[in-house]
């Protein structure tokens, strides 16, 4: 029986994020789960900014979801 987990997050991610995080997703679930690789499925879905919000305000309203209030790593 497949293994299978989606991930949400915020539009604009790198595609090395992505896969990254995918990869590692994968590898938690074959080791905890003693699973094949063929039996897990991953997939992220990235919400446009205008799609979901948090205590009422829409994410493209949010400083923190658009790059304001970090300081540059």
């Amino acid at each position: 029986m497949p293994i299978m987990c989606t991930v949400q997050l915020p539009a604009g991610k790198k595609p090395e994020q992505i896969e990254a995080t995918l990869q590692d997703i994968s590898q938690v679930l074959m080791r905890n789960f003693d699973a094949q690789p063929n039996q897990v499925r991953v997939t992220i879905d990235e919400l446009p900014k205008g799609r979901y919000m948090a205590g009422g305000v829409l994410a493209r309203d949010m400083p923190e979801f658009n790059g304001e209030g970090h300081e540059a790593e």
